[in-house]
C-alpha cells in the first residue's frame, strides 16, 4: 500500500497521470515468478496482491465521493458501481484459460487493473466534491 500511496503522490506533485501506479507491486512479482515452474499460479497471487490494496482504496473512495457530493452524487456513484460490478463480472472471466504467457495474472490482473482505474476516477471525484 505504501508503495502504491508513494506512486500515487508522485504523479500528482508531477501532474501526470495516476495510470501509472497501475502493477507497480503486480507487475515486478509476476516478472519474478515467470521465472519459475509455478509461474502461473504465482502471478495470480501477484495480482491478488496488488487488487487487495486497490479493492481496499475502491471502498475508501466510493465513501467520500458518497459523502462529499450530496444525495446526486451517491446515487450517481451507486448506480455507476452496480455497472462497474457487472462489467467486471462479464469482463474478466474471459481472462481464464487463455494463453498463460499473454495473460499473467489471468482474471485477477483485469480485476487489479479494472479496480485501479475505478479508484482513480472516484478519488478524483471525491476530491472535488470534498472541502479541500
Amino acid at each position: 500500500a505504501q508503495t502504491i500511496d508513494a506512486c500515487l503522490r508522485a504523479a500528482a506533485e508531477r501532474g501526470i497521470s495516476a495510470v501509472v501506479c497501475i502493477g507497480i507491486v503486480a507487475d515486478p512479482c509476476i516478472e519474478a515468478a515467470s521465472k519459475t515452474d509455478s509461474y502461473v499460479k504465482d502471478s495470480v497471487a501477484c495480482a491478488a496482491r496488488e487488487l487487495a490494496i486497490w479493492t481496499t482504496r475502491l471502498q475508501r473512495a466510493i465513501e467520500s465521493a458518497s459523502k462529499g457530493g450530496g444525495k446526486n452524487v451517491a446515487t450517481a456513484v451507486a448506480a455507476s458501481q452496480k455497472s462497474f460490478a457487472d462489467s467486471l463480472a462479464k469482463l474478466c472471466p474471459q481472462f481464464q484459460n487463455r494463453d498463460p504467457g499473454m495473460t499473467l495474472g489471468g482474471p485477477t490482473y483485469c480485476r487489479l487493473q479494472e479496480t485501479a482505474m475505478r479508484v482513480i476516477v472516484l478519488e478524483r471525484l471525491a476530491a472535488a466534491v470534498n472541502p479541500h
